[in-house]
Parts: structure tokens; C-alpha cells; sequence
């Protein structure tokens, strides 16, 4: 499919606009993008992997939602294009008023892009609360051995780096008490026995483990 049909294509899906209203929303949600006209002919195959992006989050937006679900937006790109895609996606959510849900792996981009984290393993949300809190002062064992992966560009900046025993059990095997306990470094007895729960350590701030104080 051509580009114009891509983008309209939810448009025509829900009943929202047909003919020349569906193709100035189109041509409105291209430009939004920072996509010209013209490319509204073109076919994905003729674009790189940065415009390629801006389409999907031209064909995402224009029903004009309030949130976005956005799984591992960046990951396939280089470096300088995924500064312009996380830019572009901040300035459509200041204009637009977007709420964005971010899934990624990668650290650096997560605190670029969000104003609340939510850290999750083998299916559970084990430490959550705002991202300059998250990052600064990690109250679980699995998000501080995250943090101490994250390269440091001052090489006069030393940070121990938590490196992790055994491997990532099966999410359909899930060991007992507390899912992290085969891999911590603090794993006590307790951990092997109890489901820790989301308990606030600081305002906003939760975390699930049994020595939250201590991490």
C-alpha cells in the first residue's frame, strides 16, 4: 500500500472520514510528522528506517487519541535517528497532549522520555514511582543491577556493576515467593517463601521487596 492509504487506513477502520476530508486529516498528520506531501505516494520500501517510523506514528495518531502504546519505538535504529524520533514524539505530546505508555529496554532512552517508570519482571511491576527518583535512588535489587548496566560516558565516574547469577527463569515456571529470588544478591530466606508486595519506600515511590531499606 501506498503511504496515503497506510495512515488513512484507521481513518476509513472507524468510520471517521472518507474522500477529501480523509485526505487532508492524512496530509495533516503527515506534515505533523515532518513528512512532505509528495511522500504520499511513496511505499515503505522507498524510505529509510527513520521515516518509515514517522509513518507508524502518523497512522497511531491520527484518530487523535489520548495515549499511545508504544513497544521498543527506537531500538531498530541508529543512534542520531532515534534522537529525531524521541524528539518528534515529545514535541507531538506537548502539542497534542499525548499520553505515552514507553516499553523499552533501553535505560537511557526511558529517562529521556518519561516522567514516571514503572520496572518490570517476569510479568510484574516490581518497583515503580517518578523517573529522576527511580534513577537516583533504585529500591529494588533487579533495578539497581539494571542502572549499574547503563554505560557512563565520564570515565572518572566509577559505578560497581551488579552482574546477576543464573538465568531468567520461565514465565511459565515461576519460582516461588519473590520471582527475583534465584538471581539476587540479596536474597535472603524469606524471599524463597513470600510474594513481596508494592509497598511505598518515599512519596510516589513503591517497590516489591522484602529490604526495600536496604538496597
Amino acid at each position: 500500500m501506498t503511504l496515503a492509504k497506510i495512515v488513512g487506513e484507521p481513518l476509513t477502520t472507524h468510520k471517521i472520514a472518507e474522500g477529501g476530508e480523509k485526505e487532508r486529516l492524512v496530509v495533516e498528520v503527515m506534515e505533523q510528522v515532518g513528512l512532505p506531501r509528495h511522500f504520499l505516494d511513496r511505499y515503505p520500501h522507498e524510505l529509510s528506517g527513520g521515516q518509515r517510523q514517522r509513518v507508524a506514528i502518523a497512522r497511531a495518531i491520527v484518530l487523535k487519541p489520548k495515549l499511545v502504546v508504544t513497544d521498543e519505538p527506537v531500538s531498530a535504529l541508529d543512534v542520531s535517528v532515534q534522537a529525531q524520533i524521541l524528539n518528534l514524539m515529545r514535541e507531538l505530546q506537548r502539542n497534542l497532549e499525548l499520553a505515552y505508555l514507553f516499553i523499552s529496554h533501553d535505560l537511557t532512552v526511558v529517562k529521556y522520555m518519561s516522567e514516571k517508570i514503572a520496572v518490570m519482571y517476569l510479568g510484574r511491576i516490581i518497583e515503580e514511582g517518578p523517573s529522576e527518583e527511580v534513577f537516583q535512588h533504585p529500591k529494588h535489587p533487579y533495578t539497581k543491577s539494571l542502572l549499574s548496566s547503563v554505560p557512563i560516558p565520564d570515565p572518572s565516574l566509577k559505578m560497581k556493576r551488579i552482574i546477576l547469577k543464573g538465568d531468567v527463569p520461565s514465565p511459565i515456571n515461576i519460582p516461588t515467593g519473590c520471582p527475583f529470588h534465584p538471581r539476587c544478591y540479596m536474597a535472603q530466606e524469606i524471599c524463597g517463601k513470600e510474594v513481596p508486595h508494592l509497598e511505598k519506600v518515599a512519596p510516589l515511590h513503591h517497590s516489591s521487596c522484602h529490604f526495600s531499606r536496604d538496597v
